[in-house]
């Protein structure tokens, strides 16, 4: 005779009890990693803004557009952020979440861009690199590194 899973003992309903950890080391290491710097909060902030100005922005052809840009260097700020935050809508592997602007909380894709900024900065090409192949489609992750480098140049020049 086997006992129904509805009807245990008290007994063993008492040994089936998880102890939760009051803390665990993994969450700590996570929190410190989200932790900004004012730098990075300023960065993270402007980035914000840019991606919810592109929103209203029409779209337009990425690869076109970035013909276009190529072509101008001293392309402004805006136009390199629309560009680049409409090629992430399209062209990223999943939907990108950006909290609005003044957010206490950061994201994973937000880390993700503080990261990409930083590796292009630091100008680690093969960073930035694979950052850009991590989260973009293959048709576009050329375009998508032009553009984030680009992105950051007039961050700096701004």
């Amino acid at each position: 005779m086997s006992a129904s899973p509805a009807r245990l003992s008290p007994s063993l309903d008492a040994d089936r009890r998880v102890v939760a950890f009051p803390r665990c080391p993994t969450a700590e290491r996570i929190n410190a990693a989200r932790s900004l710097s004012a730098d990075q909060r300023l960065d993270l902030e402007r980035l914000r803004w840019l991606a919810l100005r592109s929103q209203l922005a029409p779209r337009a052809d990425l690869e076109r557009a970035c013909y276009v840009l190529a072509g101008q260097p001293t392309a402004s700020l805006d136009r390199l952020a629309t560009v680049f935050f409409r090629g992430l809508a399209e062209r990223a592997s999943s939907e990108m979440v950006i909290y609005r602007p003044g957010a206490a909380s950061v994201s994973d894709d937000e880390c993700w861009l503080l990261r990409l900024v930083s590796a292009c900065r630091a100008e680690q090409d093969a960073a930035a690199a694979a950052l850009v192949a991590w989260r973009v489609a293959p048709c576009a992750r050329r375009w998508m590194r032009f553009l984030s480098a680009a992105m950051v140049r007039a961050l700096d020049a701004a």
